[in-house]
Order: C-alpha cells, then structure tokens, then sequence
C-alpha cells in the first residue's frame, strides 16, 4: 500500500489557470493538470492507493468555499485536508467547524498567506486546532516561487513546537525546503512529523537516508507535492533508501494510517 500524504489539486475550472501561474512563478513543469480527476489518473497509474489533498487559502474570504469543495469530493482515494487562514477572524470558529464535518487536518502555506509561523498571533490558533486535535501541515523552508523573506525556518518550527506541545505538527520538505542543514541541526529528533515531498531531488538517498534515521522513519510521512513530482519516481527513491523494509513501510503507508486514523 501506498499513501501520499502531501497533494494538491484545483476545481476543474480553476485549474488551467492555477497551474500556468505556479509554472511560470516557480519554473517548473506539471505531471497532470492539476484537477482533482488528473491527481486520481496520475496516482492509480503510479500505484498509489490514497492521496491526501493539502489545499491553500490566500484569504480568508476563499476558507468557506475551498471546505465545501473538499468535503463534496473526499472519498476512498482522495481525503482532503481543509483550509483556513490566520487574517480570519472566524479562523477558531471555522476550525470547530471543520472537526464537526470529519477533517483530519489543515494546510497552513505561511508564504502564500503572509504569516510568520511563530508570530505570537499564531499561538492562539495553533493551540485551538491542537485541543481540536486537527493535525497541521506546515509549508516548510523556501518556496520556490515565492520571493525572500522565507515565513516558516526550522528555528520558527522549533518555537512552535515549544509553546504548543501536544500539536500534530507535520513540517513539508524534509523539514525545511532548502534549509535542510538546519532542519537536521535543530528540528530532526523534536515531537514533529517531516514529509519527504520535493526533496530528493536535492537531497539524494546519502542525505535523506542520514536524515530519516536521526528523525526516526515512524515521524516520515511519504509525500510528492503532486503535481510537482512523478509519485511513482518517489516511491522508487524510497524504496532506495538505506533503509529497513519495515522503515519504508512505515513512510510508506503506515504512519499515514496512524496520523489520519489515529491507531
């Protein structure tokens, strides 16, 4: 089994444009179109049996309507994560909401939504979707279209993960895209999960393979950043890795299983 827990998708009639933006932006290439039935073909081709969308909201008046969508189309193949902003001033109000309606986590992307993410501001929030017990999935290190300064650091997760313990915190990138080195100095080994999205392709198997076994492989989540990356590539570099059967597994498709359905 395979779950890719790091995805993302557009409404069908979004998605043409969404997708030439963040070409152009980031100056790379698409491996679907960017629809939710173009994530579905691409990972039953690759042998995916699960993704997990992680959308984004770029304001506060976009939260309603992207949890709408996701709540209609969430099925045995694509589970979706919900959105929120932190400039809402229903954000607590709407996580509530949210938990009501079934959803397992929240996609913050503190570049697209101009926040730094140990603001004091942002505390209050963190802990109300962790009494919620909502896992949040943090864009982490640099994104690659989006311009300096970076929102989310190593150092800036560290203090998160200190001022709201108990947090189901998942840091994208192997930690930090592009800040990989302090990523391992600072966060590997803290109560975090890291997801392997957008990474390899820097990193390689020595790096990574050094990174999951200092981080331990049960705090790995498999993730593509579809439809960024070809999922069936990533999960040969898995596969790859100079590590046990059981540790792929668990990256896999088993910590996944736990983090979503709690066992």
């Amino acid at each position: 089994m395979v779950i890719d827990f790091h995805t993302h998708c557009f409404a069908d009639a979004l998605a043409p444009s969404a997708i030439d933006r963040l070409q152009k932006n980031a100056n790379i290439t698409a491996v679907h179109d960017g629809t939710l039935g173009g994530l579905k073909a691409h990972m039953a081709a690759c042998g995916v049996d699960q993704c997990v969308v992680q959308p984004v909201a770029t304001k506060p008046s976009q939260v309603s309507v992207i949890n709408k969508w996701a709540l209609e189309n969430t099925d045995d193949k694509a589970i979706f994560f919900s959105a929120l902003h932190p400039d809402d001033p229903g954000f607590i109000s709407a996580a509530q909401k949210l938990k009501q309606n079934g959803f397992k986590g929240v996609k913050l992307h503190p570049d697209y939504q101009h926040f730094f993410s140990d603001e004091p501001r942002m505390m209050p929030l963190y802990e109300a979707l962790r009494d919620l017990g909502l896992a949040v999935v943090l864009h982490a290190g640099v994104d690659i279209g989006y311009p300096a300064p970076v929102h989310c650091t190593p150092m800036m997760l560290k203090r998160v993960i200190e001022n709201v313990p108990g947090l189901k915190l998942v840091a994208a990138h192997m930690g930090s895209h592009a800040l990989w080195r302090d990523a391992e100095d600072v966060l590997l080994g803290l109560p975090l999960y890291i997801d392997t999205s957008y990474s390899y392709y820097a990193l390689q198997k020595a790096n990574m393979s050094r990174m999951i076994c200092k981080h331990g492989a049960q705090n790995v989540l498999f993730g593509t950043d579809s439809p960024w990356m070809r999922a069936d590539d990533e999960i040969k570099n898995i596969m790859n890795l100079d590590l046990p059967f059981e540790d792929q597994e668990a990256i896999l498709f088993k910590n996944a299983l736990a983090l979503l359905h709690g066992s």
